[in-house]
């Protein structure tokens, strides 16, 4: 899951500008200083830090090369340094925080996920994005969920060209031998439940699910949560307690419907990555994780790549389905380089979220583009296997009836932890769910 910002790092970035006498500017507006540090006459250098530092990943080298086309199609115009740190995206945030702390920002960076907003917009070092969004249809529907999702306040200081989504991965084969029913006809979370009491029950399949004590939880547990408006509404901000109908009846629902009904060897710890073998393996017959796990799957042996389908969640509300689809921090944007090349970050912030690259981040990437008109029919009756089950999964994503933030995106690491803390007693069922509210209520203090 993706950091976020805590509420003690703002204000420790918050005192340190006070204390060096730095003007709060909170609406983010340009603050008055010199234009541009080139003589007149110059090119303008913009630096870009982004975290794609890696040889041996594809998606890292293809953003790298996205950024380098970028700067030789405006070369005549302004230079763009793109600078990998080799510390991702955690190190373009630290760097990000240090130049806070000085009244300035770096001149764009990519935290890629990590969230500096509050910090940043706090300190008003930071661009809004939402008057270039609002005036260039093509860039709004580049945008796509960002324009929604990463709106503060009526003003947006952040767009990501990829989205954080998350449904769930299905082995079709497991559940007709098991006699139950697939996840495309259920309607609800009852019929989850009903499935998985027919997994367990047979002797064809080791496990529903296979489990550790973070991430595919996470997954799960979000899921039932947005079932229900009153869940949706829980999830969209920082608790405040957690004596919440809709909350409890999660922690219920887990316990006793899934995390219940997996055997010890079927639940791990929070850093195994068993979870994926014993799907990829064919003993487990649902994998709790993101769309980009498409192509994990054609050079499996012991499964058969066609039994494997995407699938999204059910609701409360018969027929309706939910996705968590984030479109967390990504591309912010300096306000203290002058109008020249904060207009020359804007073009490439355009550039990333243009329908062109949109097609390289699905195609290259591997990953769910923002951009709302990719024609996903067109790679579902394509030739690539990979990126035929790629489309299905973002598809179904993209049309579900409920498409929310992840926990992670929207809670700080300390209270996401706090709950991934309680899964074993979920599983054991060593606590019951006042205990558990009690406690969580306890990390809030």
């Amino acid at each position: 899951m993706r950091k976020l910002l805590t509420k003690g790092i703002v204000l420790s970035v918050i005192t340190v500008l006070a204390l060096t006498g730095c003007s709060s500017n909170k609406g983010g507006e340009a603050a008055p200083g010199p234009s541009s540090s080139q003589p007149a006459g110059e090119k303008q250098t913009i630096t870009f830090y982004h975290g794609y530092f890696q040889d041996d990943w594809q998606a890292a080298v293809e953003m790298r090369k996205i950024y380098d086309e970028f700067a030789e199609l405006h070369k005549d115009e302004f230079t763009f340094k793109p600078v990998a740190l080799d510390t991702g995206g955690e190190g373009v945030y630290n760097k990000a925080i240090q130049e806070i702390a000085r009244g300035e920002f770096p001149d764009i960076v990519d935290v890629g996920g990590w969230n500096i907003i509050p910090a940043a917009s706090e300190a008003g070092v930071i661009v809004d994005l939402k008057p270039y969004i609002d005036a260039d249809p093509v860039f709004k529907e580049g945008v796509g969920i960002n324009y929604e999702q990463n709106n503060m306040d009526g003003k947006i200081y952040s767009v990501r060209e990829q989205l954080e989504t998350m449904g769930f991965w299905y082995n079709e084969d497991l559940f007709i031998k098991a006699g139950a029913v697939t996840p495309d006809k259920w309607q609800t979370w009852d019929d989850f439940s009903a499935a998985v009491d027919k997994i367990s029950a047979s002797n064809d399949v080791k496990t529903p699910f296979s489990m550790n004590q973070g991430w595919p939880t996470d997954i799960l547990f979000n899921a039932h949560l947005i079932g229900t408006q009153e869940g949706r509404d829980f999830a969209s901000q920082l608790p405040t307690s957690f004596d919440n109908a809709a909350f409890k009846n999660t922690i219920e629902f887990i316990s006793k419907n899934a995390l219940g009904k997996i055997k010890t060897q079927y639940f791990g710890a929070a850093d195994s990555e068993s979870y994926r073998d014993d799907f990829m393996n064919g003993d487990s017959a649902m994998l709790f994780n993101g769309v980009w796990e498409a192509g994990s799957f054609l050079e499996l042996t012991k499964v058969k790549p066609e039994h494997i389908k995407p699938a999204v969640f059910p609701t409360n509300e018969a027929g309706k389905k939910a996705a968590l689809v984030s479109a967390s921090p990504g591309y912010v944007i300096s306000n203290k380089q002058g109008d020249e090349k904060i207009q020359a970050s804007v073009e490439f912030v355009k550039y990333m979220m243009s329908p062109e690259i949109a097609e390289r981040i699905f195609t290259k990437v591997l990953a769910m583009p923002a951009y709302s008109g990719l024609d996903y029919e067109k790679y579902i009756n394509g030739s690539d296997a990979g990126l035929k089950k790629l489309a299905e999964a973002s598809m179904q994503a993209a049309n579900a009836d409920y498409k929310t933030k992840a926990l992670g995106a929207n809670w700080n690491p300390d209270i996401a932890g706090a709950l991934s803390g309680k899964y074993a007693a979920m599983h054991n069922g060593s606590k019951d769910v006042e205990s558990i509210v009690k406690e969580l209520n306890e990390a809030l203090q």
